[in-house]
């Protein structure tokens, strides 16, 4: 999978993300669904991470702190985000 695509998932996650989540939470948000969508694809642990701190420049922490959960994992943390933005959204 060539980094242009890749790069082109996080950027269309990020734009996509509710604007009632901070910078932060729409990070953590494209992070898991990148994770997810590579892991899914067949792109290996070390790629998904090299790809998302040196090309995405994601913060490390964040990356390393979703990258060996499992999809039912990833799915929960996006869940939570997205229900964190329209829980903010109708306040």
């Amino acid at each position: 999978m060539n980094q242009t695509f890749m790069a082109g998932y996080y950027q269309s996650v990020v734009e996509v993300a509710p604007a009632s989540l901070s910078a932060a939470q729409v990070e953590r948000l494209a992070v898991t669904m990148t994770i997810q969508h590579l892991r899914h694809a067949g792109v290996s642990i070390t790629s998904i991470h090299d790809f998302l701190v040196d090309t995405i420049h994601a913060d490390d922490r964040v990356v390393k702190q979703y990258l060996n959960l499992s999809a039912a994992q990833l799915e929960s943390a996006q869940a939570e985000l997205l229900a964190l933005a329209f829980k903010n959204e109708e306040a």
